[in-house]
């Protein structure tokens, strides 16, 4: 067994493994490099491997960071089939149109201010036609824990990693031994979705490592936290911003907030889900209520529910998006990205994020280099638009929120696995560094932080 950390090695995006035995060559995720222009500039790098040689890429969840260079892959030769389940293959595809769409809009920005200096700029990764033959790759499997057979020697199973809707822990069985992939593994106890599955006993693993150096807050503090930033700031006139991912955050967060308001603890105000992706997403969730744990079962099986109640709109078109900043305040303001790197969270920290009544509520990961984490690190004056604002905001962060595992759960996760041979990935570097030695000292295994482009023989 051979395999290549083609990403998401020493860094947390780009997760992209390939692995070689019985004759096949596999892709575990294919995503984007995100955070900052040195991290984007690694898209355009030609991929480690002939992107034709590869015979299946087998999708661990619907995140940009695992997914979003797939239409790429297909672009430069790839023609195999994308083996996920059935909610990854409906949401991957939109996350997927909508990175096509928004690289198409930034290529032509680009564009038009190269042709000023007499220059050109470069085309966007890839278009909607390269979105669309992709799409017609994916093949969604039957729901968890049922063994799909590759070829004569290799089979895989796709087990429950608790992290968004449909997201899998990949094990790959083979002649020469088990692989197991994390993915991205999910935290417990959190709204909507299962906790993740315990792991079958397998001879390598690869595991995410996003927050391998702490441990979470309890949700039941975290919530605390997300009932305190909404009452220091509503009812004093002041727009409460929450800058989300599209997919599980901001459905994890409409969820408590009707929780509140059910309860009648949410104050007066209105909510807007101002992300066009973050609603079509929220559909999708609608229509797999298979996929939910026992006590979201519940909850959605009523009318009002989390996704359709009194103080609840949707914002769909850009006009209605503007319109937010021109009414009252007191609003709660949901809106992508979730690390404030583009998306219409930008304009609406424009117009707040100087207004001391304000707040802004981080419930997601910030990763280096990002306006999001210059935002929760204490930055005085940050840059939008060519412009300074002054950060006079009140800011929270709350990491208790977070679908991924903390280090806590991941020991846990790795002990039941008991693998022989144990690669950290999808980690910060510091991170990999403590996680690595609370490894070694909890479970007396020896494990290998990945290199990026490292290919090890096993």
């Amino acid at each position: 067994m051979k395999i290549t950390f083609c990403g998401a090695a020493k860094t947390v995006t780009g997760s992209c493994h390939l692995v070689e035995d019985s004759g096949l060559r596999i892709l575990l995720d294919c995503g984007l490099f995100q955070g900052g222009h040195r991290r984007e500039d690694l898209n355009r790098d030609p991929f480690p491997f002939d992107p034709k040689s590869i015979d299946a890429v087998l999708l661990s969840h619907a995140h940009l960071d695992h997914t979003g260079r797939l239409p790429l892959l297909v672009q430069r030769g790839f023609s195999g089939p994308i083996y996920c389940t059935a909610p990854t293959a409906e949401i991957a595809k939109l996350m997927l149109a909508d990175s096509a769409h928004l690289q198409m809009e930034e290529a032509s920005y680009r564009a038009r201010k190269a042709r000023r200096r007499g220059e050109t700029a470069d085309p966007p990764l890839y278009d909607m036609s390269d979105v669309l033959r992709c799409a017609e790759l994916f093949h969604s499997v039957d729901g968890y824990d049922r063994r799909i057979q590759l070829n004569e020697q290799v089979s895989c199973v796709f087990h429950d990693a608790g992290h968004i809707l449909g997201s899998a822990a990949i094990e790959l069985a083979t002649s020469n031994g088990k692989l197991l992939y994390s993915g991205d593994l999910g935290n417990r106890h959190q709204p909507i979705v299962r906790d993740p599955s315990p792991p079958p006993p397998v001879d390598v693993l690869l595991v995410e490592s996003t927050y391998g150096d702490r441990a979470h807050r309890s949700m039941a503090d975290t919530l605390v936290e997300f009932r305190s930033s909404i009452d220091e700031v509503i009812p004093h006139d002041g727009n409460l911003l929450i800058p989300s991912f599209a997919l599980e955050r901001a459905q994890e967060v409409l969820y408590e907030l009707f929780i509140l308001w059910k309860t009648n603890a949410l104050p007066r105000c209105r909510i807007f889900l101002d992300s066009p992706l973050a609603i079509s997403t929220t559909h999708v969730f609608g229509r797999y209520p298979e996929y939910y744990d026992a006590e979201g079962q519940r909850v959605f099986s009523g009318d009002p529910h989390p996704f359709r109640f009194a103080p609840l709109r949707f914002t769909q078109t850009t006009d209605e998006s503007k319109e937010i900043n021109k009414a009252s305040r007191g609003n709660i303001i949901i809106a992508g990205s979730g690390m404030c790197t583009g998306g219409r969270i930008i304009h609406h920290l424009r117009h707040n994020l100087w207004h001391e009544k304000s707040g802004v509520l981080f419930v997601g990961y910030q990763a280096s280099g990002t306006l999001g984490r210059r935002i929760v690190d204490g930055a005085d004056q940050v840059r939008i638009f060519g412009e300074e604002i002054k950060v006079a905001a009140r800011v929270w962060t709350t990491n208790g929120f977070s679908s991924h595992a903390d280090q806590p759960i991941l020991l846990d996760w790795i002990r039941r696995a008991d693998p022989e041979h144990l690669f950290l990935v999808h980690g910060e570097r510091d991170t990999l560094d403590a996680f690595a030695a609370r490894v070694r000292e909890q479970l007396s295994l020896n494990p290998q932080i990945a290199e990026p482009k490292q290919t090890v023989e096993i």
